[in-house]
């Protein structure tokens, strides 16, 4: 048996597995003593990067996306395992969903993407100085490389054109660090984030 706060874990059994995701059920003893099953998806974690260019335009993917089954525009972002680093999945991620490299990365933290389900973190990163090249996209990706004014994709966001939660969080968050050291940058106050 184990613990998991006021909750016991009698049971654990692989429910279902393919290469992108994996489904655990747990039959568990609720914290008021009822028994019942808890299902939790492994979707491996995943690295965003808000990317700003000199003239403050933000870099958006327009792609389909099956589960929703319409267009979105979201930032650059995948799936990592254990094994890579978050900020080397972003930099690979970003490189191949764009063709960008960048020179300046800051460390805007890490969310759960679905706490209640799923095990899966995200952690999104900030990237300027950029350089570009050319993007190689799996078989799969269909993807329009966007730009857009930041102050345009945060309307995005607030009038939900933008509803993806690691570009929610991503643009949110980089908006955040950009206005509280806009003035900084020369101060080392990077309390909100971290160069790395």
């Amino acid at each position: 048996m184990e613990r998991r706060g006021d909750w016991t874990i009698t049971q654990t059994r692989e429910a279902y597995r393919n290469p992108w995701i994996r489904v655990v059920e747990h039959q568990v003893i609720r914290p008021d003593g009822s028994e019942g099953i808890y299902g939790v998806i492994d979707a491996g974690h995943n690295a965003g990067t808000v990317v700003i260019d000199d003239d403050d335009n933000i870099v958006l993917l327009e792609e389909f996306v099956f589960p929703l089954g319409v267009t979105t525009l979201q930032i650059p972002s995948g799936q990592y395992r254990d094994g890579e680093s978050p900020l080397a999945a972003a930099k690979r991620e970003l490189a191949e969903e764009t063709g960008i490299a960048a020179a300046n990365w800051i460390d805007l933290g890490k969310f759960a993407l679905s706490g209640g389900i799923s095990t899966q973190m995200s952690h999104v990163f900030l990237a300027r100085e950029l350089s570009y090249g050319e993007s190689h996209l799996e078989e799969t990706e269909q993807i329009v490389v966007r730009k857009v004014p930041l102050c345009d994709a945060i309307d995005m966001c607030m009038t939900s054109h933008i509803v993806d939660s690691v570009s929610l969080v991503g643009i949110f968050r980089a908006a955040a660090w950009l206005r509280k050291n806009d003035n900084q940058v020369n101060s080392g106050n990077t309390s909100f984030g971290s160069q790395v």
